[in-house]
């Protein structure tokens, strides 16, 4: 029997089994989401995704990773590693991040890059909730040392749905990255919860 979502190509990195893609489906569900499109056939690769909004985005992304049986690491400062749920966040992919220290947040990342067979990450390239004018382009930085491509994904709260779009061209600079995001993406009515 074949398990593979036509979402999941061959090459992505896997997670979990029939029960634990059973679970993430019912968190889609509960929030009302779902997932179009499909992910590129890379081994390796940054996953952005925009906008993020919302601490919800936890609960859309954990029921992708869980849901699709994909292996999605995700960063997240450190302090949300706590007892109970540290250990169940680096279960499901979760990096945890020291933001005072940026150097080493790179470098840990690249190493993980180099040290896996099969390596997702995403990164939300505001770097907050909170509105901002511009990314942070560390993600690019990351990509270009670690030479994979970068994968473009989309959060429509008026649609509830999580868009996988494309990979990125590597000419393409965070400026044009922002822009294209959010002309395909106008009209989306993010959360702000």
């Amino acid at each position: 029997m074949n398990d593979q979502s036509p979402q999941v190509p061959p090459n992505a990195p896997r997670i979990g089994n029939g029960f634990t893609r059973f679970i993430g489906r019912v968190l889609l569900r509960i929030v009302g989401y779902k997932v179009e499109g499909t992910f590129a056939d890379e081994p390796k690769m940054i996953l952005i995704a925009a906008p993020h909004t919302s601490n919800w985005d936890l609960i859309i992304a954990l029921g992708t990773i869980l849901s699709l049986g994909v292996r999605i690491n995700f960063m997240m400062k450190k302090e949300a590693f706590f007892f109970p749920v540290g250990g169940l966040f680096i279960a499901l992919g979760g990096v945890p991040v020291d933001r005072s220290n940026p150097k080493r947040v790179v470098v840990q990342t690249l190493r993980n890059f180099r040290d896996n067979e099969k390596f997702w990450l995403a990164i939300l390239p505001e770097g907050t909730r909170k509105p901002v004018t511009s990314w942070k382009a560390g993600f690019m930085r990351i990509a270009e040392k670690a030479d994979v491509p970068i994968f473009i994904m989309g959060v429509d709260s008026r649609t509830k749905t999580l868009n996988l779009d494309r990979l990125v061209n590597e000419d393409e600079d965070a400026q044009a990255l922002r822009q294209y995001v959010k002309q395909k993406f106008t009209g989306v009515n993010p959360r702000n919860d």
